[in-house]
């Protein structure tokens, strides 16, 4: 990395990092405007949701929502309006702060399920076009 006059940094790709080449996204995240009819229950609670992909969600928690990094989320319910998934398994990937303060956690789902997964990226097309109708 160099300094440039203009006070802005050049980043330099770091070879053979494999931590960053973990964090990768291969799905676009589809930002979800506050809604009570999209949640993520788990254990009686509902964690309403922030962004939603084929691949997970991220949901609003507590500072004390008791969520361990790489704890499996089992029978978990994935709420999308007057559609259900019940009975979904994800894997913790993050407990953070967001750029506002607000505590968010990430979910990795883990789906063996071909039909599942298929009538929740049919799902998610269909919230992708109702968010994108009005851009």
């Amino acid at each position: 990395m160099e300094i440039i006059s203009d006070d802005s940094l050049e980043l330099e790709e770091i070879p053979g990092d494999s931590e960053a080449e973990q964090v990768t996204r291969k799905f676009y995240r589809l930002p979800v405007k506050r809604d009570d009819s999209l949640y993520l229950e788990v254990d009686c609670s509902r964690f309403p949701l922030l962004d939603i992909s084929e691949s997970g969600v991220c949901v609003a928690v507590e500072a004390d929502t008791e969520f361990p990094q790489d704890a499996r989320l089992r029978g978990c319910s994935l709420v999308l309006r007057d559609k259900t998934f019940a009975d979904m398994e994800g894997e913790i990937v993050h407990i953070s702060v967001d750029g506002d303060g607000n505590w968010v956690s990430g979910i990795q789902w883990i789906i063996a399920d071909d039909v599942i997964q298929a009538e929740l990226n049919a799902t998610l097309a269909d919230l992708r076009k109702e968010f994108f109708k009005d851009v």
